[in-house]
């Protein structure tokens, strides 16, 4: 809506002659021009789509079974802790599942397949703890809900 040039009232376009205030002539600069910015609004609504953060329940049970895989990491969109996570845990089984077939501990599959249950077993407290904190963030900054 414009306003009056003399007494900065909010006057309708349809004023031009005479304001229905202050009684001034032509109270609208003969620049001034309407537009209609609806559109414009319109295309920026539909660009941007709202962020919908996380299910905190969906993270601890993803840390509780699959966090040996790092999987509740890549959920929560924090790609390189995954990562890290991943070969972390790769390489412990291996290293550790290595040392007990070849010192004599264990002869058999059984010396891979412990390091993967003793793994299994803290991914499932760090997920049980993960169940009960509350302030826990994803890769967005966005607390999980």
């Amino acid at each position: 809506m414009p306003y009056c040039k003399f007494c900065h009232h909010e006057i309708s376009k349809f004023d031009r002659d005479v304001c229905p205030f202050c009684g001034g002539v032509n109270p609208i600069d003969s620049e001034y021009k309407t537009m209609d910015v609806t559109r414009q609004i319109g295309k920026i609504k539909d660009e941007v789509e709202l962020y919908k953060s996380k299910s905190h329940l969906s993270f601890s049970l993803y840390a509780m079974f699959l966090g040996v895989f790092g999987v509740h990491n890549f959920y929560i969109k924090k790609t390189k802790l995954g990562i890290i996570n991943l070969i972390t845990s790769f390489l412990f089984e291996i290293s550790l599942g290595l040392i007990l077939y070849f010192t004599g501990a264990i002869k058999n599959a059984l010396a891979f397949l412990l390091p993967f249950l003793i793994l299994f077993l803290f991914y499932l407290i760090v997920g049980l703890i993960y169940l009960k904190k509350d302030s826990l963030k994803d890769g967005e900054g966005e607390f999980l809900r």
